[in-house]
């Protein structure tokens, strides 16, 4: 049977070193992460801006334009004509106070300041303070989905807060590409999703409010304005459903979308490549061919053994 034993070996050996050759085409499937979808601006419109603004926030109500401005013994609160860019009225906030990130739950106004960790809330009509709020951490965007009052303070982790009483309600951790996304700033709930600026970049990205998960990375470079500060700000007109995106002492704000960016198109190949699917089938039947040969050969070894070596009936003791 030493033949016989032989053959079995050779068997084993090549079933495993066929067994181990990868398969052609596999695709992995198992992703710990979504990457987001890459899309463009594109420019439809544009209106004049204060260029001397140091937008923190912008936000439409009701088919009108507010906006809340930044730097020390500069920071506002103001009412603007869009058509005009001109501002229809506004109100200081105190010179120790950097104004900004601003967002309205019904008909007020709640306004973040940077590193005073402070937060008022406006009556809309007449910019009457009629609450504040103190909070941990820097202040940077805000938004409202709703229900929920949406904060960004640099990091990667937004917090969630009451719209009334403005106590934390929870965190949701940010991500893009399956790594955290940091310096998340002005946001705008669009499309059932945040959008949010990245400070110091052209980009915006679109982000699950359920998962955090960043599933648009828009790339919004060439608006920015020479010798303009950051892009920094973008309110969407529900009255018109329109989206606006405009800066910091930006002469100019512009009505935009997003598309798709446009990839040169290639040739088609003269013949069809081959599937994931196909190339499994394929090696499938490879696998299936070899071992069917291996079992043939070795019987026909264990054959041939038996007729000419019969076992020894000592070694069977």
């Amino acid at each position: 049977m030493l033949r016989g034993r032989r053959g079995l070996s050779v068997f084993l050996t090549t079933l495993f070193l066929v067994s181990s050759i990868p398969i052609i085409g596999a695709q992995d499937t198992d992703s710990s992460y979504v990457r987001a979808e890459s899309l463009v601006v594109v420019v439809h419109d544009n209106v004049s801006h204060d260029s001397t603004a140091y937008t923190q926030g912008l936000e439409f109500h009701q088919g009108r334009l507010f906006e809340s401005t930044g730097l020390y013994g500069n920071s506002t609160l103001r009412e603007v004509n869009l058509s005009t860019g001109s501002v229809i009225r506004s109100v200081d906030l105190n010179a120790s106070e950097f104004g900004e990130g601003m967002t309205f739950v019904d008909d007020e106004i709640i306004q973040l300041t940077w590193k005073e960790g402070i937060a008022y809330r406006y009556q809309m009509e007449t910019f009457d303070i009629v609450a504040n709020y103190t909070y941990e951490g820097e202040g940077w965007g805000l938004a409202y989905d709703g229900d929920q009052l949406i904060m960004s303070n640099r990091t990667d982790v937004l917090t969630l807060r009451n719209a009334t009483t403005f106590e934390i309600e929870g965190t949701l951790n940010v991500t893009l590409n399956g790594e955290p996304l940091d310096k998340i700033n002005e946001m705008e709930i669009w499309g059932g999703m945040l959008l949010a600026n990245i400070y110091q970049t052209e980009e915006i990205v679109g982000i699950d409010l359920n998962s955090g998960v960043a599933i648009l990375r828009i790339d919004a470079s060439g608006l920015r304005p020479q010798g303009a500060g950051v892009m920094n700000s973008i309110a969407f007109d529900s009255s018109t459903q329109s989206l606006w995106i405009t800066g910091k002492e930006w002469p100019m704000m512009y009505n935009v979308t997003f598309i798709e960016p446009e990839v040169p198109s290639e040739p088609e190949p003269e013949v069809d490549q081959p599937s994931s699917t196909d190339d499994n089938f394929v090696y499938s039947n490879v696998i299936l061919a070899i071992m069917l040969a291996a079992v043939v050969i070795l019987l026909a070894m264990n054959l041939k053994d038996g007729g000419r070596n019969p076992p020894d009936e000592g070694a069977l003791e």
